[in-house]
């Protein structure tokens, strides 16, 4: 079952996500981009498994690309309410 997305939880998550993936947590805010975060392919498919099964929604990993952690998180909370 898919826990409700708010703007605010999917933010929590992906900052959670972000910094267990060692991105240090004063480098995220809604305006980084994932490019500029320091974090590999598989990090971010770990985000993506996590993102899938608390929300139900599938970001293919080719529309991270000049994407911020905001631009993402409204992206997740918009295909969730759907």
């Amino acid at each position: 079952m898919s826990a409700p997305a708010t703007a605010e939880s999917v933010l929590d998550l992906i900052r959670t996500e972000l910094i267990e993936s060692g991105v240090e947590e004063e480098t995220i805010s809604p305006d980084a981009k994932f490019d500029d975060l320091d974090i590999d392919s598989l990090d971010v498919g770990e985000l993506m498994a996590t993102v899938k099964r608390t929300y139900g929604v599938s970001i293919p990993r080719a529309e991270l690309a000049d994407v911020t952690v905001g631009q993402l998180a409204a992206k997740i909370t918009a295909k969730a309410a759907s």
